[in-house]
């Protein structure tokens, strides 16, 4: 019988990449990053959640983004779960929201808990909406570390009020995974 633990890493895909870029201004290798956490414990699943951008709206980005989601599904046990980006105006000006992304990865987290599919799970996200989905899977009796990347701006109070722990993400932790 393995008695590694098994651990799950959830990411808000949007979020890392902005709080990544806003809080060190690089981007960074997805698997060296997930390697670091999870240490020497076995992977069960890495889920990686985004809103495409669609191809009419903007195909440079949508090429880029295209390019980008070829690299991540390279990546041992990563799954990417699509949200949905909804067009809005305002005052003349087009905008777009990132929808269901969020509630996914809550529901993953919280029914993969519940499912005993991982023992600890990592959350890499700032969006404290999260905290109800995080409370549910430490109900579950799981291990939840909140990766917290950024300035106490960024980092989400409520996340790290109800984490099991909280990992914070500083520039030594990613300078040999930067790209």
């Amino acid at each position: 019988m393995n008695s590694e633990k098994k651990v799950a890493i959830y990411i808000d895909g949007s979020n890392f990449y902005f709080s990544i870029k806003k809080a060190f201004n690089c981007k960074i290798d997805i698997e060296k990053f997930c390697n670091k956490l999870i240490k020497n414990s076995e992977l069960v699943k890495i889920n990686y959640y985004i809103a495409p951008v669609e191809q009419f709206s903007n195909p440079v980005m949508y090429a880029e983004q295209q390019r980008f989601f070829e690299k991540l599904k390279k990546l041992n046990k990563l799954k990417i779960i699509f949200g949905r980006l909804e067009r809005r105006k305002k005052d003349g000006n087009v905008y777009y929201i990132e929808k269901a992304t969020d509630v996914n990865l809550a529901l993953d987290l919280a029914l993969d808990a519940q499912k005993g599919i991982y023992d600890e799970a990592f959350l890499i996200s700032n969006d404290g909406d999260l905290s109800g989905a995080v409370k549910s899977a430490i109900d579950f009796g799981k291990k939840i570390s909140y990766v917290a990347i950024g300035n106490r701006k960024s980092v989400s109070f409520h996340l790290k009020k109800v984490a099991s722990s909280t990992i914070n993400i500083n520039k030594d932790f990613i300078s040999d995974m930067i790209i």
